[in-house]
């Protein structure tokens, strides 16, 4: 098994560490505005993490889930 010193943002611990903490909010910020097309006015400017508690069913599929509440320039909800 080939040893990498990168983290595959497909793995769920991987994944929560780069978009899921406060300390890479902006990493997470550019991602959806870019996965999304959000430019000038709307782009995100700001994301708040919600609560991430699972129920037993998700859990069991190893899904990563990610709650934000994210907000343009104009404090619109997006």
């Amino acid at each position: 098994m080939a040893f990498s010193k990168f983290l595959d943002p497909k793995n769920d611990v991987a994944f929560r560490r780069i978009f899921g903490t406060e300390k890479n909010k902006d990493i997470l910020i550019h991602f959806l505005n870019d996965i999304l097309g959000f430019t000038g006015k709307n782009e995100i400017k700001e994301i708040e993490f919600l609560s991430t508690i699972q129920d037993a069913e998700i859990a069991s599929k190893k899904q990563s889930i990610v709650d934000v509440l994210c907000r343009d320039e104009n404090g619109v909800q997006v």
